[in-house]
């Protein structure tokens, strides 16, 4: 947890009883048997492998269905009171927060090791320890109308001539659509451009005093994309429903996007082609998008340490388990020997994400998606690109200084923020409505009335 975030023990007591009640297995069920956490779609597939498990070895496996980004909070809170699991589904980028509060055990795949994608391993290696066991990679990568773009762009400066002739030509509204006021999905014009987020060491660990998001590079990518908004040819406040509007209408003859909608694409009907993302002139060849990818960790908390890594080992690091994964999933393998031929779209997304950049599992990119995140919608909506992103970058810092220093402040976070003066909602790292520590020893907010007279 971040150091300046403090929590009151009655609300500490409040929210770890609101855990335990929503997980729905009592102490005991937990001391008797091995407790999974996994999101929908691969809880069905695990409760099966329990099944195996269990007839095997003798212990019961629960399976209880959380998403990725409650289990992560939930097992820091849960956790420490042995009300959370054995074994967990996590994204890579979790994994520097977890180390941080000691939620996890490094895990040792011995001559499985050589079983897995180098790239898979290297997202769940932190600190130069292995903590997961990978089943999917992903990346975005550019989805072309090939009716209406025939051949793929090479840059980004080529995406703006396509898009400016599509629409002299009449034959699409829009060239490009990005999702607006998203890092991620727009991190590979970031790099195409020379942009980074942060620096690298000498030893290859990130400098994360050196944020690149206003290096010259980084200048050079969010001018391009201003002069895209400002010009009108990509339109703000676009999601991902926006998005695929528009492109299975034909008014967006290109979109970026991941293998998380493989069948999203294909139900758009559209001759569609998945690219490389495009790079820019004299400075790259091609762009590179971040790599992501989920795993299985085992609790530091959990009493069954070797149970779970049995099951992790035995049953879940094998063709045969992630091939199931995989068919459900259509997410590319982590493992060697999973046959993707059946879903092409998947073998393109891996070829795009050759050049893929891990994304940082480090805790201090927690810093960096509202910030940055609010500085891209504000050049979406004509914001100056400079301003903004020297901004975020001041954000950035700011919490990223608050997560090593000793000071401890409270925080009111949330939808107000923006209001009242903080460069995005929802930002732990903004004082403007830190709550400030009386004579009494209680805290209050020098914004109260002003809070008090809206309704959230």
């Amino acid at each position: 947890l971040f150091p300046y975030t403090t929590l009151f023990r009655s609300m500490s007591i409040v929210v770890l009883a609101l855990v335990v009640m929503s997980l729905g297995l009592s102490a005991v069920a937990q001391d008797d048997a091995l407790v999974i956490w996994a999101d929908t779609t691969r809880a069905p597939l695990l409760v099966t492998l329990g099944e195996q498990f269990t007839e095997e070895f003798g212990v019961p496996v629960v399976v209880q269905e959380m998403g990725l980004g409650d289990a992560r909070d939930q097992l820091l809170v849960a956790g420490p009171a042995g009300e959370g699991p054995d074994i967990l589904i996590s994204a890579h980028d979790s994994i520097g927060q977890f180390v941080a509060n000691g939620a996890i055990v490094p895990i040792n795949l011995g001559d499985k090791a050589a079983e897995f994608t180098a790239s898979s391993l290297s997202l769940f290696t932190y600190n130069n320890q292995l903590w997961g066991v990978p089943y999917a990679q992903e990346n975005v990568a550019l989805i072309r109308n090939v009716d209406l773009v025939p051949e793929a762009p090479k840059t980004w400066q080529e995406v703006r001539a396509i898009s400016e002739q599509l629409r002299a030509d009449g034959a699409a509204e829009y060239g490009l659509l990005l999702p607006t006021g998203n890092t991620y999905h727009n991190f590979p014009v970031l790099s195409a451009f020379g942009g980074y987020i942060f620096g690298r060491n000498e030893d290859g660990s990130f400098n994360v005093a050196d944020v690149g998001l206003t290096s010259e590079g980084g200048n050079a990518a969010y001018a391009w994309l201003s002069s895209m908004y400002v010009d009108g040819l990509m339109p703000p406040n676009v999601n991902d429903d926006v998005m695929f509007e528009f492109f299975g209408s034909g008014e967006a003859a290109m979109i970026v996007t991941g293998p998380w909608y493989i069948d999203r694409i294909a139900e758009t009907g559209i001759n569609v082609s998945i690219d490389p993302l495009p790079g820019a002139e004299g400075i790259s060849e091609v762009g590179a998008p971040f790599s992501g990818g989920q795993g299985f960790v085992i609790s530091a908390f959990s009493e069954k340490q070797l149970e779970a890594e049995t099951f992790l080992l035995d049953f879940v690091a094998t063709v045969e388990f992630q091939q199931a994964i995989f068919n459900d999933n259509k997410r590319p393998a982590a493992i060697l020997g999973v046959d993707m031929s059946a879903v092409p779209a998947a073998a393109a997304f891996s070829a795009a994400g050759a050049n893929a950049i891990p994304m940082p599992a480090i805790p201090e990119m927690a810093a960096v998606w509202g910030a940055s995140d609010a500085a891209l919608n504000a050049i979406s909506t004509g914001g100056d690109p400079v301003e903004a992103m020297n901004g975020a970058v001041a954000q950035i810092q700011t919490a990223i200084g608050l997560m090593s220093s000793t000071e401890r402040i409270v925080v009111l976070a949330g939808e107000f923020q923006s209001e009242l003066g903080c460069a995005g909602d929802w930002d732990p790292a903004c004082r403007n409505t830190e709550l400030m520590l009386g004579d009494d020893g209680l805290r209050s907010e020098e914004h109260t009335s002003e809070l008090q007279s809206r309704q959230y």
